[in-house]
């Protein structure tokens, strides 16, 4: 089977009725390296922990620093911001000898979701790869907003205590585990999870984000 049909697979399921129960957990976590504090849950079978920090703002859009953590044997995740496959930004990470990459897409259709140009992903440090399991640390512009099926706009809500995202995840790396633009094949599993987006947000996002650059 090709890549593009598989990957319709993975569009399609997440579309439909494929989700599993939603997952509602979130909790509080701080970096003790960094300081930098983010909502948190764990999904999955793996299982995968995605934090999310947003700045103190009362209405989006706005950047969102995404950390992803995963087992080696992860060979890529996905968050769409959206809370379904269709119609809003798809964030993926991979590993990537001992750093990870940073993708975006975007889906239209029950096929294989595009390369989406209007978000940018900024990785960051904190962002490894190791024996057991990999890191992605990036800030992510573009995510919070984005024009749905028939033109509206949607924004996520900053003040959301049970926001709705959707992820799927593979054992299969990306065709190419340097290239951002890499096509990937079918997700092995995929979810939907709520996370307290209110308690994500902070006066200190700005000073966290420019502590977190990579320095050239």
């Amino acid at each position: 089977m090709g890549f593009i049909p598989r990957l319709a697979l993975v569009v399609a399921a997440l579309a439909g009725h494929g989700f599993t129960a939603p997952t509602s957990a979130s909790a509080k976590y701080c970096d003790e390296a960094t300081g930098v504090c983010y909502s948190e849950i764990s999904v999955g079978v793996a299982p995968i922990t995605w934090r999310i920090a947003i700045p103190a703002v009362e209405e989006g859009p706005f950047d969102v620093l995404l950390q992803v953590v995963a087992p080696k044997t992860v060979g890529w995740a996905g968050i769409a911001w959206g809370g379904g496959m269709l119609y809003n930004p798809i964030s993926l990470g991979w590993a990537n000898g001992n750093t990870t990459v940073a993708a975006a897409r975007f889906a239209t259709a029950h096929v294989q979701p595009e390369i989406y140009e209007q978000a940018n992903h900024t990785v960051l440090q904190g962002s490894t790869a190791n024996a057991t399991h990999w890191t992605l640390t990036t800030l992510c512009q573009g995510c919070s907003t984005w024009i749905h099926n028939g033109g509206a706009k949607e924004v996520l809500d900053p003040g959301a205590t049970a926001a709705s995202f959707a992820f799927a995840a593979s054992a299969v790396p990306p065709v190419d585990p340097t290239d951002s633009l890499s096509p990937f094949g079918i997700h092995s599993e995929h979810g939907i999870f709520t996370l307290d987006l209110a308690a994500a947000k902070s006066e200190q996002f700005n000073s966290w984000v420019e502590k977190l650059e990579v320095k050239p």
